[in-house]
């Protein structure tokens, strides 16, 4: 227990109260308040890596008791380094630079070139100007690092990025002293993140821009560190603006969320390092072994290590369920798309509580052509199935889906409004009516066989990839660029390049759109195996493991048999949707896509031969040969 209130002080500097650590002890710590203090005093006053503040009242780590000074009486030292790569490593480092601060003034600079055991790449010597003519007279890191040392003496260390930085200069000081440079330090990046909420980029250009500050010297190793000198000013200021003044409370601020609560993940780094870099689905578990979580990843080590750091990206509800990690299980799965479907089935039948409904899917969106009589409407729908005369898709997004129906409105004039169309002379027309984006049928203004020409010449233009459309953004184009208004003719350029990009994908998805009848057989990349998907009508019906082309044949008759309505074995919606995004994302050479009949009570016996065949190949090819 001891151990854990270590790990979780070692994020805050100013330290925890009793409250806060009875509830990292206990589920339910009690109400009586004479007791808790005593239990918590018990714990950890004979432990000497702890510490209790009288005048906060809070336990600290001993080795942050010095940080209870306040910001003004200080000594920071800001360092920012030059290297030859991005690994972490003692003899990449090239050029040191450091500027002293006492009491918020400049008191001393470092700077000095370091001969590294190779030559810096190309694109570093045109980043940072520093050759290799420049270096290789210089004295080397050993000889460098004590006047280094001398010079960061008892100063809190801070750089911009520190993590980069620090991982080098500890690197190297374990080599030399056998002990890090630093465990603690302030990262003016992780400061941005919670004191600048006016802005997203907040790399030292940006941060520098706005502050209005001078960039000289940089991606020079002194230049980097006396911008981020006076960042950290800047920083310190807004700190003092929310009431911090001392030194510990500033290192916590950065460990802070963005709910701003601080922030702690209870899972042992140890235990995520141990999981395996594959496709998988993972559950995350409370204290009391409750299940709170189930989520799906193409790299599951990576995936679950990404709970561990302190990202802005996450939402109030992602860090208070990191907060309740205690354990992680995995279930390793043969591909990213399997991996997706036994996600929303497990949370499907499980329920976790941090599972927001519908939040594991994919994000899809298709346009259809409706069936309507007389005056067919085109609508946005994210179901890949349905009665339809064309679907368009999928989409990466409704976003995306609502861009291309803009294009084709502006061409086609066909209604988006729901329902059968009763014409009414009198009939008011919709925004979209009378910005001419419609052509306006509820008021009369079309008669059906003109509508029904547009539907028509849309489904060609569909059917020749788009070609009318290309044209007319070209024609449109070049004719606004004519008359001088430029930014219009911009805004068609890009419509026309984002266009070209859809056409793309349509070329390898229209036939699945259209027929909605296919086999999917994909190869498991560990053992001579294959994932075989049936989809009948746009819907993910069935799906099995193949080791044989025989079992493929069979298996795909029982299938006929159910047909139309077969076997729930999980939920086709959820599986269709993801099954489309798969089929969206996926390589070119991710498995094969075979046709099936539109008929299909019955399969031929020269198309089972075909499956069979094709089955047998992928189940011969080098990469499914199972290793030793």
């Amino acid at each position: 227990m001891r151990d854990k209130i270590y790990t979780y002080l070692q994020q805050r500097p100013a330290g925890a109260s009793v409250e806060e650590l009875l509830d990292l002890m206990f589920t339910y710590p009690g109400a009586d308040p004479e007791l808790r203090p005593y239990l918590v005093q018990l714990l950890l006053e004979p432990d000497p890596r702890f510490v209790w503040d009288p005048h906060l009242q809070r336990w600290k780590l001993r080795e942050f008791a010095t940080f209870g000074q306040a910001v003004d009486d200080a000594t920071f030292v800001v360092v920012d380094i030059e290297t030859t790569g991005l690994t972490p490593d003692a003899d990449g480092i090239m050029e040191i630079g450091a500027v002293r601060v006492e009491r918020g003034r400049i008191v001393g600079r470092f700077e000095q070139l370091v001969r590294p055991s190779k030559r810096p790449p190309p694109f570093i010597v045109h980043l940072t100007g520093i050759t290799w003519a420049m270096l290789r007279d210089q004295p080397a890191l050993a000889e460098v690092w004590p006047d280094f040392v001398a010079f960061v003496r008892d100063g809190v260390l801070v750089a911009h990025n520190a993590s980069f930085d620090l991982s080098y200069l500890n690197l190297a000081s374990r080599i030399f002293s056998g002990a890090p440079l630093a465990e603690t330090y302030l990262c003016t990046l992780k400061l941005a993140r919670r004191l600048v909420p006016e802005t997203r980029r907040r790399g030292l250009d940006s941060l520098a821009e706005l502050f209005g500050l001078r960039l000289e010297g940089r991606h020079r190793a002194l230049g980097d560190a006396l911008i981020t000198t006076e960042i950290l000013f800047h920083l310190l200021e807004r700190a003092k603006q929310r009431g911090l003044h001392r030194v510990d409370q500033i290192l916590a601020l950065q460990h802070e969320g963005r709910d701003g609560r601080p922030f702690f993940c209870p899972l042992p780094r140890a235990v995520v390092e141990q999981l395996p870099n594959t496709p998988g689905i993972y559950r995350f578990y409370n204290q009391a072994n409750e299940l709170l979580y189930i989520g799906r990843a193409k790299d599951l080590r990576r995936r679950v290590s990404s709970y561990l750091s302190n990202s802005e990206h996450h939402s109030p509800k992602t860090l208070d369920l990191i907060r309740h990690i205690h354990s992680v299980s995995v279930e390793q799965c043969p591909s990213e798309l399997e991996a997706a479907l036994r996600e929303a089935e497990e949370i499907r039948r499980a329920k976790p509580p941090y599972n927001q409904r519908s939040k594991h899917l994919p994000q899809i969106a298709y346009l259809k052509i409706g069936r309507e009589r007389d005056f067919p409407r085109i609508s946005i729908t994210s179901r890949p199935a349905g009665p339809a005369q064309l679907l368009i898709g999928p989409l990466r997004s409704r976003h995306e889906a609502e861009r291309l129906l803009k294009i084709w409105l502006r061409i086609y004039g066909l209604r988006t409004c729901r329902g059968e169309l009763v014409p009414a002379p009198e009939a008011t027309p919709c925004f979209q009516g009378q910005t001419g984006l419609c052509t306006v049928p509820c008021a009369a203004r079309i008669e059906p066989g003109a509508y029904q020409a547009r539907v028509q010449a849309l489904l060609d233009d569909i059917a020749s990839n788009g070609e009318a459309t290309r044209n007319y953004l070209l024609v449109e184009r070049d004719r606004l660029a004519q008359l001088e208004r430029f930014e219009a003719a911009q805004r068609v350029h890009e419509d026309f390049v984002f266009f070209e990009r859809l056409c793309s994908r349509f070329r390898v998805l229209g036939w699945l759109n259209s027929e909605q009848n296919f086999l999917l057989l994909l190869p498991e990349e560990h053992r001579a195996a294959l994932r075989a998907y049936v989809v009948l009508g746009g819907e993910l019906v069935a799906r099995t493991v193949i080791f044989h082309g025989s079992e493929l044949e069979s298996w795909m008759l029982r299938c006929a048999l159910d047909s139309p309505c077969p076997k729930r074995q999980f939920d086709r919606v959820d599986a269709s949707v993801i099954l489309a995004a798969w089929l969206r994302d996926r390589r070119v050479n991710s498995g094969v896509l075979l046709r099936l009949p539109k008929a299909n009570t019955t399969w031929p016996a020269t198309l089972m031969e075909e499956w069979r065949a094709t089955c047998e190949q992928l189940l011969a090819a080098p990469q499914l040969t199972p290793s030793a």
